[in-house]
């Protein structure tokens, strides 16, 4: 299996967050994740929870840069990409967006109702993701908190 990068768009607001905080912010997580080596062997899947999600979320602009960087913009290998519970309004979205995207990659995109979700991932995988999604076990600030500390250890034994 792959390491998941777990994403929640309905906490991104295009007028308070600039999109080069957001893609820097992506970039940045997504090369902590090729760290590891299998990942960066093996590449890494994005897990998009589309619950709650609306157009005050949404902007073209941000849009293209995230795809942009999923294609290769960064030296990590994304394999699949899941929309999970998408809006049913996104169609239209999805119809601009995939023509953006190089034929090979929107193979590995699938959009699923968060039923389908074990479908795509390892056996016990919900006993890890988050709370925010509906089977997720772990308490999202905690697994949040836990990053932070964790990356300022590394970054700080690394300056060292």
């Amino acid at each position: 299996g792959h390491d998941v990068f777990y994403m929640r768009p309905s906490r991104y607001f295009p007028m308070e967050t600039s999109i080069k905080t957001i893609i820097d912010n992506l970039a940045y997580c997504m090369q902590t994740m090729v760290e590891k080596e299998h990942a960066c062997t093996e590449g890494v899947a994005f897990l998009a929870n589309l619950d709650g999600w609306t157009m005050g979320n949404f902007s073209v602009s941000y849009c293209l840069e995230f795809m942009k960087m999923l294609q290769g913009k960064s030296p990590v290998r994304v394999r699949l990409f899941l929309i999970v519970d998408p809006p049913t309004w996104f169609d239209l979205i999805w119809k601009v967006m995939k023509t953006v995207l190089a034929s090979d990659f929107r193979k590995k995109v699938h959009m699923i109702p968060r039923e389908e979700l074990e479908d795509f991932l390892m056996e016990g995988a919900p006993d890890y993701l988050c709370d925010d999604i509906l089977g997720g076990k772990v308490e999202t600030d905690e697994m949040i908190k836990d990053f932070v500390t964790y990356r300022k250890e590394v970054e700080k034994a690394e300056s060292s």
